[in-house]
């Protein structure tokens, strides 16, 4: 369990600053858009009130305030357009830019974020991906797909690592991906095969009630999976800590070993000559084969129907020039879209629904990352958190930016006909009322999450 200076150290710091830097860089955007039309700005702060310091500019004041978690602009009539400076009387395009650009900063920001993450050297994950097993009845199955092949390629690109291939997999979900790999044949040997696959958007979850008697081996037989793949869903540690100082327990005495990168059970087993059961124990993983009867087994069988193994993996230390840099950034946002349009798409057609977390879930997550992949991971997940809030701002809620850019559009609809700024106030307050309601609730489901060691990324 963290103590408390880590707990600031690892969460409360980064998540705070990722949430001011985004939240700023958001408003940033209304901000020179109201200028740059002639719309008053009122004020411009940084931080929530109450209001620590202040200075009037150009008949804008801008402040410091004591709550540090993000920022504001305050325009000039909003709703009301009887001010021929405020935002409710330029007309329909401008209001459209200025409510618009927030989103818009925040989907430019993942390019430069993504960009310089390109271009620190970090180490890259580079190794084979496996088929490990493939799900009866998917269309891994009926395309050919057999445990043992190896990804070679995905529609055309290179297949370097296990995320490579879930990536390309799930940004062309709803489509055929043509996968080519390579087979060893009892009777041809070595083989090279073009096999499409359909990646659909309504996988099937596989689940199973653990019966009396039952283990690991019996239950993969049963479904037709590999046992690491029912381990992983029932929650089993097979793999020991990177770092811990394991005492193993041997007839000859003990032996000291720090884990290191990459090791398992069976490594550490065969470097020192000793039992598994010793290593398991030292390092406090449980029974690899047991399962507890009652327990519900439940398996995500993915677009195509597939486990992607990793086979011969190791790291290689990568980074790239300015330009490759923020070519690549740019590719990472679009992907980024593409993957949050899948995902929400998969979810109509009846898939598992997007994580939902406050901001107390996504301090946890934001400790997570750091501690577990570094500040250098950061920029990504900063990246990923600015996409997102892109996303929901655009959401035609009430009090959102999309809520406000709903009214305007309708206003065009009704030939330039306003609905009553009463009316308009009245329903961004509901939407107020209604948005801190689900983020408390979020919030206590967030709490209940991590008391019960929960995480975002299970």
């Amino acid at each position: 369990m963290w103590g408390y200076p880590m707990t600031v150290l690892y969460s409360i710091l980064p998540f705070v600053g990722m949430l001011v830097a985004l939240i700023v860089i958001h408003e940033l955007g209304h901000y020179f858009t109201a200028k740059a039309f002639g719309v008053k700005v009122l004020e411009a702060g940084l931080g929530y009130p109450p209001r620590a310091w202040g200075f009037t500019w150009r008949g804008t004041l801008y402040s410091v305030n004591w709550l540090p978690l993000g920022g504001f602009v305050r325009l000039l009539g909003e709703e009301d357009p009887s001010d021929p400076e405020s935002l409710a009387a330029q007309p329909a395009w401008k209001r459209l830019i200025v409510l618009a650009a927030g989103s818009g900063m925040n989907l430019l920001l993942p390019v430069l974020l993504f960009a310089v993450a390109f271009m620190i050297p970090r180490d890259v994950p580079i190794g084979l991906a496996q088929v490990g097993a493939v799900m009866p009845g998917s269309p891994a199955a009926e395309a050919g797909l057999q445990p043992g092949d190896v990804i070679q390629e995905l529609n055309g690109e290179t297949v370097r690592n296990t995320g490579d291939a879930g990536r390309i997999i799930r940004l062309n979900q709803g489509e055929t991906v043509d996968f080519k790999i390579k087979r060893n044949d009892p009777e041809q040997g070595t083989i090279v095969l073009d096999v499409p696959v359909y990646a659909r958007w309504d996988a099937p979850t596989i689940k199973h009630i653990v019966q009396p008697g039952e283990d690991v081996d019996g239950v993969a037989d049963l479904l037709g999976v590999s046992p690491d793949l029912v381990r992983s869903a029932a929650g089993i540690e097979t793999l020991p800590e990177e770092g811990t100082e394991l005492i193993i327990e041997t007839p000859d005495g003990p032996l000291t070993y720090e884990v290191r990168r990459g090791d398992t059970v069976s490594t550490i087993t065969r470097r020192l000559d000793v039992d598994a059961e010793a290593v398991r124990a030292a390092a406090g993983l449980p029974d690899p084969d047991v399962l507890e009867a009652g327990e519900e087994i439940a398996i995500g069988q993915g677009p195509t129907g597939i486990q992607i193994a990793s086979l011969y993996a190791f790291t290689e230390e990568e980074s790239f020039p300015p330009w490759t840099a923020l070519r690549k950034g740019w590719t990472s946002t679009w992907e980024a879209l593409i993957l949050a349009r899948n995902q929400l798409l998969a979810f109509l057609h009846g898939g598992s629904g997007p994580d939902v977390a406050g901001p107390v879930g996504i301090a946890q997550a934001t400790g997570q990352v750091v501690e577990q992949s570094g500040w250098q991971t950061l920029l990504d997940f900063a990246a990923l958190l600015s996409i997102n809030l892109a996303i929901i701002n655009m959401l035609p809620l009430p009090m959102l930016d999309g809520g406000r850019i709903a009214f305007v559009l309708l206003e065009v609809v009704r030939g330039g006909r306003r609905i009553a700024p009463e009316k308009e106030a009245i329903v961004h307050l509901v939407g107020l009322a209604l948005i801190i309601t689900m983020a408390v609730v979020v919030t206590y489901f967030d709490i209940i999450r991590i008391i019960g060691g929960g995480s975002l990324f299970e």
